[in-house]
């Protein structure tokens, strides 16, 4: 019989395999054939290796199967004779092992099922943590079995990869989710927080991430959540205590929805939306509550912002921010508009006064409120809602090349020329609209003889220019 192939395991080999009854995979075994073969090899394993001062033992490359747990032989009854257990490079083909007293470390270690989160002390490690450098390929989860909820203790996760979701309901957390170095970029399927507490700070960075979920959830300590990139961001009815910084995080689709945040909110240089300019994809701030400072600088809305319903007891800044004007609301620009007021930065406000004007513009198709739709086309044509000075000078210009021109032709009765048959008719009504405007008193002395109406007409155009052009520069200059 060969020997055990596994790194320096002198046990025979089990069966057909090239790995002892240990370290084989379970994944094809029907365990309830091997559990005795199982239990006493793991029991002898105990024996040999366990130091019986501290109760510690040390597991390499062990494949753990399904614990029987109706059977006398199930071999969780050994892992819980000992205090302290390291499992280093192990498999784990069961959804979970019961254990409450030693004190525990995963390393390394790989997780094939469903995983159901357990409450138990730590081993002592460099990062403090459950599982370290762990690879799970199936589901995690942790639910409270009573009305309750269960707490767990120590920190969980440290630079682990994770395939599928993870999930908590219930849950109380007294340390900290994750613990990550930072030195490498993760991935997590999905992550999934309802009703629970956390007591303790929440780190997530560099994390490529499907589905970020919470619901009815509470963070008492900061939640930093930085350089990230999250497909689907969802937060419904959840309160932040503490500092909230997401800096240079980029988001999908993004709705947070009758949530609090008491301190300060950072989104610095975030990017919503990115790759995307459809409706769906609108960053939405849906009856979001924000009780001190909210930070939106250097940040853009690929597809548009949504702010329409959002509680603010600070004006926030958008400085620099980018958004896409198509999808986004009047209401929304005009309480970004108002927030640059707030704080003198008149020149970002008048910017997004054009966009409110633009989105109201909108809203008037199909109204009957037509002298509102001529004031707003014409203010749009002529200097964009005073965001343009050259456009009135040039049509200023233009205004006056044509107005000479007029002058020109009445002066050597070319207009008189062009329909000789008409022209009866025209000094009738030119006598009239003459003397109706030579009695407008402001402008009886300036305007041209014989050419009154029109000369009216013109000065009117040029003061509506004239106000236009200072409206626009004023904007531009304005302290």
């Amino acid at each position: 019989m060969s020997v055990c192939s596994h790194h320096e395991c002198n046990l025979s080999s089990y069966k057909d395999y090239d790995k002892c009854i240990l370290h084989c995979s379970k994944q094809k075994l029907d365990f309830f054939k091997i559990r005795s073969d199982f239990y006493n090899a793991l029991e002898k394993y105990v024996a040999e290796n366990t130091i019986d001062s501290n109760g510690f033992c040390y597991f390499f490359g062990v494949a753990f199967p399904k614990p029987d747990i109706q059977s006398l032989i199930n071999y969780a009854k050994i892992l819980n004779t000992l205090k302290q257990i390291h499992f280093d490079n192990c498999h784990f083909f069961t959804s979970y092992i019961e254990s409450s007293d030693p004190e525990l470390f995963f390393q390394d270690c790989i997780f094939h099922e469903r995983w159901s989160i357990f409450n138990a002390p730590v081993l002592k490690n460099v990062n403090g943590v459950l599982y370290q450098n762990c690879i799970f390929h199936e589901e995690i989860s942790s639910y409270s079995e009573d009305d309750g909820k269960y707490v767990i203790d120590s920190q969980l996760f440290n630079d682990c990869e994770f395939k599928r979701s993870i999930e908590f309901e219930s849950v109380e957390f007294k340390s900290p989710i994750f613990n990550n170095t930072g030195d490498i970029d993760l991935n997590i399927e999905s992550f999934h927080l309802i009703d629970c507490i956390l007591k303790d700070k929440f780190i997530l960075n560099r994390c490529a991430i499907k589905l970020f979920s919470m619901e009815d959830t509470i963070f008492e300590s900061k939640f930093e959540f930085k350089q990230n990139m999250v497909s689907n961001f969802e937060i419904f009815n959840t309160n932040y205590l503490k500092v909230v910084d997401t800096f240079e995080t980029k988001f999908g689709k993004f709705n947070i929805k009758k949530s609090i945040f008491d301190d300060f909110v950072g989104f610095e240089k975030c990017s919503f939306g990115e790759g995307y300019s459809e409706n769906e994809f609108i960053a939405k701030f849906t009856y979001a509550t924000f009780l001190s400072f909210v930070n939106f600088r250097n940040t853009n809305f690929h597809s548009g912002l949504d702010i329409e319903n959002i509680n603010l007891k600070e004006a926030p800044n958008f400085l620099n921010a980018n958004i896409n004007e198509k999808y986004s609301n009047r209401e929304t620009f005009r309480i970004i508009k108002s927030s640059f007021d707030k704080i003198h930065n008149y020149i970002e406000a008048n910017k997004y006064f054009a966009y409110e004007m633009k989105k109201y513009k909108e809203e008037l198709k199909g109204t009957n409120k037509t002298q509102e739709k001529l004031i707003l086309f014409l203010n749009e044509k002529i200097s964009n809602y005073g965001q343009s000075y050259i456009k009135p000078i040039f049509y200023m210009v233009a205004a006056s090349i044509i107005y000479y021109l007029l002058i020109l032709g009445y002066e050597t009765n070319i207009l008189y020329e062009i329909h000789p048959s008409i022209n009866g008719s025209l000094e009738k009504i030119s006598s009239f609209v003459n003397n109706v405007s030579k009695n407008i008193l402001p402008f009886s002395k300036i305007l041209k003889a014989g050419m009154e109406f029109v000369s009216l007409v013109f000065y009117i155009i040029f003061a509506s220019l004239i106000w236009q052009t200072l409206v626009a520069v004023k904007r531009h200059t304005r302290r």
